[in-house]
């Protein structure tokens, strides 16, 4: 939330500035917004799966990747 905050703040601080040139305010805009996201990002939930998985048939090790598991089923 704080991220967030200060992104609008930059935001709205950019719109309002007197006189300023129109890099510095694409520049301004592009903090903001990045601050914004960043926020958005952090606040996904994250899954706690493992990254892969390891099975034992007979005297092979068979190990699984979410990698793998996506090119099998297609």
């Amino acid at each position: 939330m704080f991220i967030a905050s200060v992104g609008a703040i930059i935001g709205v601080a950019v719109l309002f500035s007197p006189g300023i040139s129109d890099a510095k305010t694409s520049a301004g805009f592009g903090l903001a917004g990045t601050a914004i996201a960043g926020a958005a990002g952090l606040a996904q939930s994250s899954k706690n799966e493992p990254d892969f998985s390891v099975k034992k048939q007979g005297d092979k090790l068979e190990v699984e990747t979410p990698a793998s598991e996506h090119s099998d089923r297609d």
